[in-house]
Protein backbone atom coordinates (compact mmCIF):
# COMPACT_ATOMS: atom_id res chain seq x y z
CA UNK A 1 0.00 0.00 0.00
CA UNK A 2 1.52 3.41 -0.90
CA UNK A 3 1.86 6.04 1.24
CA UNK A 4 -0.30 8.50 -0.40
CA UNK A 5 -3.21 5.57 -0.32
CA UNK A 6 -2.29 4.93 3.81
CA UNK A 7 -2.74 9.03 4.16
CA UNK A 8 -6.25 8.60 2.09
CA UNK A 9 -7.41 5.77 4.05
CA UNK A 10 -6.14 8.05 7.67
CA UNK A 11 -7.98 11.12 6.57
CA UNK A 12 -11.06 8.81 5.81
CA UNK A 13 -11.41 8.00 9.18
CA UNK A 14 -11.27 11.20 10.58
CA UNK A 15 -13.97 12.54 9.23
CA UNK A 16 -15.98 9.46 10.01
CA UNK A 17 -16.71 7.95 6.91
CA UNK A 18 -16.14 4.39 8.10
CA UNK A 19 -18.18 4.47 11.23
CA UNK A 20 -21.51 2.96 9.89
CA UNK A 21 -19.15 0.25 8.15
CA UNK A 22 -17.59 -1.27 11.95
CA UNK A 23 -19.29 -3.93 12.78
CA UNK A 24 -18.86 -3.49 15.66
CA UNK A 25 -21.35 -0.44 16.42
CA UNK A 26 -24.73 -0.73 17.75
CA UNK A 27 -27.93 1.30 16.94
CA UNK A 28 -29.39 1.54 19.97
CA UNK A 29 -28.08 2.02 23.66
CA UNK A 30 -29.47 -1.37 26.06
CA UNK A 31 -28.55 -5.01 24.98
CA UNK A 32 -31.34 -5.48 22.51
CA UNK A 33 -33.44 -8.79 22.65
CA UNK A 34 -32.39 -9.31 18.86
CA UNK A 35 -28.77 -9.70 20.14
CA UNK A 36 -29.53 -11.98 22.79
CA UNK A 37 -31.31 -13.94 20.45
CA UNK A 38 -28.72 -14.03 18.07
CA UNK A 39 -26.22 -15.49 21.10
CA UNK A 40 -28.46 -18.25 22.13
CA UNK A 41 -29.44 -19.63 18.92
CA UNK A 42 -25.75 -19.80 17.62
CA UNK A 43 -25.36 -21.64 21.62
CA UNK A 44 -28.00 -23.67 20.19
CA UNK A 45 -27.30 -24.89 17.23
CA UNK A 46 -23.21 -24.36 17.32
CA UNK A 47 -20.91 -26.15 19.38
CA UNK A 48 -19.26 -23.37 21.51
CA UNK A 49 -15.28 -24.25 20.86
CA UNK A 50 -12.23 -22.37 20.29
CA UNK A 51 -11.65 -21.92 16.57
CA UNK A 52 -9.56 -24.14 14.77
CA UNK A 53 -6.02 -22.79 13.24
CA UNK A 54 -6.57 -24.88 10.39
CA UNK A 55 -10.60 -25.61 9.37
CA UNK A 56 -13.87 -23.87 9.33
CA UNK A 57 -13.85 -21.35 12.22
CA UNK A 58 -17.08 -22.93 14.15
CA UNK A 59 -18.43 -20.60 17.09
CA UNK A 60 -17.52 -17.83 15.30
CA UNK A 61 -21.38 -16.41 15.20
CA UNK A 62 -21.85 -17.40 18.94
CA UNK A 63 -18.72 -15.18 19.54
CA UNK A 64 -19.27 -12.06 17.71
CA UNK A 65 -23.47 -11.98 18.98
CA UNK A 66 -21.76 -11.84 22.41
CA UNK A 67 -19.15 -9.61 22.15
CA UNK A 68 -21.21 -7.31 20.64
CA UNK A 69 -23.46 -7.64 23.62
CA UNK A 70 -20.96 -7.39 25.92
CA UNK A 71 -19.62 -4.37 24.44
CA UNK A 72 -22.89 -2.84 24.36
CA UNK A 73 -23.11 -3.93 28.76
CA UNK A 74 -19.81 -2.56 29.69
CA UNK A 75 -20.92 0.80 27.94
CA UNK A 76 -23.87 0.88 29.39
CA UNK A 77 -22.52 0.21 32.76
CA UNK A 78 -19.48 2.06 32.81
CA UNK A 79 -20.91 5.49 31.22
CA UNK A 80 -18.56 5.23 28.42
CA UNK A 81 -19.45 6.11 24.50
CA UNK A 82 -19.55 2.84 22.60
CA UNK A 83 -16.54 3.92 20.42
CA UNK A 84 -14.68 5.22 23.73
CA UNK A 85 -14.70 1.22 24.75
CA UNK A 86 -13.58 0.41 21.18
CA UNK A 87 -10.89 2.87 21.38
CA UNK A 88 -10.01 1.33 24.77
CA UNK A 89 -9.67 -2.30 23.11
CA UNK A 90 -7.91 -1.27 20.48
CA UNK A 91 -5.05 0.27 22.78
CA UNK A 92 -4.84 -3.09 24.56
CA UNK A 93 -7.17 -3.18 27.40
CA UNK A 94 -9.62 -6.12 27.78
CA UNK A 95 -13.02 -5.69 28.47
CA UNK A 96 -12.96 -6.28 32.32
CA UNK A 97 -10.24 -3.61 32.49
CA UNK A 98 -11.83 -1.15 30.98
CA UNK A 99 -15.27 -1.74 33.07
CA UNK A 100 -13.04 -1.69 36.59
CA UNK A 101 -11.10 1.08 35.36
CA UNK A 102 -14.76 2.84 34.62
CA UNK A 103 -16.65 2.31 38.08
CA UNK A 104 -17.78 -1.61 36.88
CA UNK A 105 -16.49 -4.94 36.89
CA UNK A 106 -16.55 -7.82 34.78
CA UNK A 107 -18.99 -9.99 37.12
CA UNK A 108 -21.59 -6.83 36.43
CA UNK A 109 -21.58 -6.93 32.81
CA UNK A 110 -21.56 -10.46 32.41
CA UNK A 111 -24.25 -10.60 34.81
CA UNK A 112 -26.57 -8.01 33.09
CA UNK A 113 -26.10 -9.87 30.21
CA UNK A 114 -26.94 -12.65 31.67
CA UNK A 115 -30.21 -11.16 33.14
CA UNK A 116 -31.46 -10.70 29.43
CA UNK A 117 -30.65 -13.75 28.55
CA UNK A 118 -32.29 -15.89 31.15
CA UNK A 119 -35.18 -13.81 30.37
CA UNK A 120 -35.35 -14.87 26.89
CA UNK A 121 -34.62 -18.20 27.98
CA UNK A 122 -37.30 -17.90 30.72
CA UNK A 123 -39.94 -17.13 27.72
CA UNK A 124 -38.88 -19.96 25.65
CA UNK A 125 -39.39 -22.28 28.49
CA UNK A 126 -42.82 -21.00 29.17
CA UNK A 127 -43.83 -21.46 25.60
CA UNK A 128 -42.81 -25.29 25.65
CA UNK A 129 -40.02 -24.59 23.03
CA UNK A 130 -37.14 -26.06 25.29
CA UNK A 131 -36.55 -27.07 28.51
CA UNK A 132 -35.76 -25.88 31.93
CA UNK A 133 -32.58 -28.20 31.94
CA UNK A 134 -31.66 -27.07 27.89
CA UNK A 135 -32.21 -23.48 29.32
CA UNK A 136 -29.95 -23.75 32.21
CA UNK A 137 -27.14 -25.20 29.85
CA UNK A 138 -27.49 -22.39 27.38
CA UNK A 139 -27.05 -19.95 30.30
CA UNK A 140 -24.15 -21.59 31.79
CA UNK A 141 -22.17 -21.28 28.40
CA UNK A 142 -23.14 -17.89 27.51
CA UNK A 143 -21.91 -17.52 30.90
CA UNK A 144 -19.03 -19.43 30.96
CA UNK A 145 -17.99 -18.02 27.18
CA UNK A 146 -18.84 -14.15 28.47
CA UNK A 147 -16.35 -14.48 31.29
CA UNK A 148 -13.69 -15.76 28.77
CA UNK A 149 -13.86 -12.89 26.59
CA UNK A 150 -14.29 -10.25 28.89
CA UNK A 151 -10.40 -11.68 29.78
CA UNK A 152 -9.81 -11.84 26.05
CA UNK A 153 -6.42 -9.79 25.26
CA UNK A 154 -7.12 -10.40 21.31
CA UNK A 155 -10.09 -8.71 21.16
CA UNK A 156 -8.63 -4.95 20.63
CA UNK A 157 -6.44 -6.87 17.54
CA UNK A 158 -9.60 -7.89 16.33
CA UNK A 159 -11.80 -4.85 16.29
CA UNK A 160 -8.64 -2.87 14.77
CA UNK A 161 -8.46 -5.84 11.89
CA UNK A 162 -12.44 -5.27 11.67
CA UNK A 163 -12.00 -1.83 11.10
CA UNK A 164 -9.35 -1.71 8.69
CA UNK A 165 -11.54 -4.38 6.89
CA UNK A 166 -14.67 -2.15 6.76
CA UNK A 167 -12.39 0.35 5.71
CA UNK A 168 -11.00 -0.87 2.91
CA UNK A 169 -14.50 -2.40 1.54
CA UNK A 170 -15.96 0.88 1.35
CA UNK A 171 -12.89 2.83 -0.18
CA UNK A 172 -12.12 -0.47 -3.01
CA UNK A 173 -14.87 0.24 -5.26
CA UNK A 174 -14.61 3.30 -5.50
CA UNK A 175 -10.61 3.23 -6.22
CA UNK A 176 -11.54 0.73 -8.91
CA UNK A 177 -13.58 2.53 -10.48
CA UNK A 178 -11.63 5.25 -11.04
CA UNK A 179 -8.73 2.98 -11.69
CA UNK A 180 -11.04 1.62 -14.54
CA UNK A 181 -12.37 5.71 -15.95
CA UNK A 182 -7.62 6.39 -15.87
CA UNK A 183 -6.89 3.30 -17.71
CA UNK A 184 -9.93 2.24 -19.63
CA UNK A 185 -9.86 -1.23 -18.11
CA UNK A 186 -13.15 -3.01 -17.67
CA UNK A 187 -13.91 -2.93 -13.89
CA UNK A 188 -14.41 -6.80 -14.13
CA UNK A 189 -10.99 -7.15 -15.55
CA UNK A 190 -9.63 -5.09 -12.31
CA UNK A 191 -11.42 -7.24 -10.06
CA UNK A 192 -10.40 -10.01 -11.28
CA UNK A 193 -6.32 -9.43 -12.00
CA UNK A 194 -7.05 -8.30 -8.12
CA UNK A 195 -8.24 -11.77 -6.83
CA UNK A 196 -5.66 -12.68 -8.93
CA UNK A 197 -2.69 -11.06 -6.37
CA UNK A 198 -1.74 -8.08 -8.07
CA UNK A 199 -1.97 -5.20 -6.44
CA UNK A 200 -4.07 -1.67 -7.82
CA UNK A 201 -0.82 0.05 -7.85
CA UNK A 202 0.27 -2.87 -10.26
CA UNK A 203 -2.51 -2.67 -12.65
CA UNK A 204 -2.96 1.15 -12.94
CA UNK A 205 0.70 1.92 -13.90
CA UNK A 206 1.09 -1.14 -16.18
CA UNK A 207 -1.54 0.29 -17.95
CA UNK A 208 0.13 3.93 -18.18
CA UNK A 209 -2.11 5.16 -15.72
CA UNK A 210 -1.09 7.36 -12.27
CA UNK A 211 -2.13 6.28 -9.44
CA UNK A 212 -1.78 8.94 -7.19
CA UNK A 213 -4.27 10.43 -10.06
CA UNK A 214 -6.91 7.56 -8.76
CA UNK A 215 -6.29 8.25 -5.56
CA UNK A 216 -6.92 11.93 -5.52
CA UNK A 217 -9.88 11.10 -7.67
CA UNK A 218 -11.33 9.12 -4.80
CA UNK A 219 -10.26 11.32 -1.96
CA UNK A 220 -12.77 13.98 -4.04
CA UNK A 221 -15.50 11.58 -4.49
CA UNK A 222 -15.63 10.81 -0.81
CA UNK A 223 -14.64 14.42 0.59
CA UNK A 224 -17.78 15.89 -1.50
CA UNK A 225 -20.13 13.21 0.22
CA UNK A 226 -18.44 13.92 3.41
CA UNK A 227 -19.04 17.18 3.33
CA UNK A 228 -22.38 16.71 2.29
CA UNK A 229 -22.91 14.66 5.05
CA UNK A 230 -22.12 16.81 7.52
CA UNK A 231 -23.97 19.42 6.82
Amino acid sequence: MTRKLMTFLAGLALVGVFAAAIAWAFPVQTTSAAEIDAVLTELETTPLQRDRPNGPQRGEGTEKALVLALINQTSQLSGLTRQQVLDELVAGQTLAQIASAHGTSADAVIAAVSANAKERLDKQVEKGRISQERADELLSRLQTKATELMNDATLGPKVAERQDQAAKMKVMPALIRHAAEATGLPVGDITGRLRDGESLTQIVTSAGGDINAVIDAATAEFRTAAESAVK
